[in-house]
């Protein structure tokens, strides 16, 4: 921050933390841009609270009994110090990109209560590639928010009007471990979730898509029908995501449920990959190339928590081009088997189909020639 400046926010990071030495001084280090750093240590066994009080952290120690998620945010909430403008929610799996201290002062206005920054997934600290990002109200004013639900919990403003703005320029990077302990407590905590809010439509999706993990279908169709049928549940990217999960639980009504997320939301490339799948399996060749054709030609990502890369790699040009030599149409599969192939070169299936493909143009049409579908099979 420049010398001279006037009215500067001060600016408040915040977490809850248990056995985290593994992210203790990423963490303090990626906030160091803060005012005041802050952290509720809630039991830890390794030398988080060390490392962190080594790195310049104000750490306190509490105690949360029976655990909930919302009551200990709430408490380290508490602990932030009165004079502090705006707050931070950073999990310690979490770290933000240098820079976004400026970005924060450059879009926070007076009447903002609330700033959305993006999170980027990433499997490693190392790794360039997202995985998946989405936006996030990770930034608060100090007065008048809440946590709510004992786990995911949603950020609730009860100060009046509450006033958004957008810092996508704002990036916070995440890279979750999911051998910690405290992900194997999720499940029961969602199902005190519903249990206190049964018309909460995202808890009812959450948990659906919990039990359906845990092969609880019975109970996850359950949910996930009562998730569509909520008058809160209006989203199109979630409700597709719903109808797809189904697809997964009831196989004779795969294609009906694939159909209805089509038309829920069909700019989504993971319906169409699913449709592609099913229709390769049941060897309808016309349905295979449509599925293909619209996933790979009018599709685009959401930028939501819901996206999957993997639909975004080689799978759906590499169905599209078996499915193209099926229709005779040998352009196109020599095109789309390229592409496939541009996404994952050391795949020698794929370069033998290139090769089939191209030979085959030059050959007449002879139907006993299986080989793409064998090598793929």
């Amino acid at each position: 921050m420049g010398l001279g400046r006037v009215n500067v926010l001060k600016v408040a990071v915040y977490t809850i933390a248990l056995n985290e030495a593994a992210n203790a001084e990423r963490w303090a280090g990626s906030a160091a841009d803060a005012d005041y750093r802050i952290a509720a240590d809630t039991g830890s066994t390794d030398d988080t609270v060390e490392r962190l009080t080594a790195a310049g952290v104000t750490v306190h120690r509490i105690a949360v009994r029976p655990w909930r998620f919302d009551t200990a945010r709430n408490a380290a909430m508490a602990l932030i110090p009165d004079d502090v403008d705006v707050c931070c929610t950073m999990d310690m799996d979490r770290f933000l990109e240098p820079g976004w201290r400026a970005k924060l002062e450059a879009a926070w206005t007076p009447e903002t209560t609330a700033l959305f920054c993006k999170v980027s997934y990433r499997s490693s600290v190392d790794d360039p590639v997202e995985l998946r990002g989405w936006p996030a109200k990770n930034f608060h004013h100090r007065w008048g928010y809440r946590f709510r639900r004992p786990v995911h919990e949603a950020l609730l403003f009860n100060g009046g009007a509450e006033v958004e703005r957008s810092g996508h320029d704002i990036v916070m990077r995440e890279v979750q471990d999911p051998s910690k302990e405290t992900r194997r407590a999720y499940l029961p905590l969602m199902e005190m979730a519903h249990r206190e809010d049964p018309d909460d439509a995202q808890i009812c999706f959450w948990l659906g898509r919990d039990y359906m993990w845990a092969n609880r279908y019975a109970q996850a169709i359950g949910l996930l029908e009562r998730y569509l049928a909520l008058p809160t549940s209006t989203w199109a990217e979630e409700r597709s995501e719903a109808m797809r999960y189904m697809a997964r639980m009831e196989p004779d009504k795969s294609i009906l449920w694939l159909d209805r997320a089509r038309i829920e939301a069909p700019h989504r490339r993971e319906i169409w990959l699913d449709l592609a799948e099913q229709f390769h399996g049941r060897a309808d060749w016309r349905g295979l190339f449509w599925a293909c054709a619209n996933g790979i030609e009018t599709t685009r990502r959401t930028n939501t928590y819901l996206d999957d890369s993997q639909s975004w790699g080689f799978r759906l040009f590499d169905l599209g081009s078996i499915a193209a030599w099926r229709m005779d149409s040998m352009p196109r599969a020599i095109e789309w088997c390229q592409k496939a192939l541009d996404l994952n070169p050391n795949d020698e299936r794929l370069k033998n189909n290139l090769e089939f493909f191209a030979g085959a143009r030059t050959e007449p049409r002879n139907d006993t020639l299986t080989a793409p579908d064998r090598a793929f099979r």
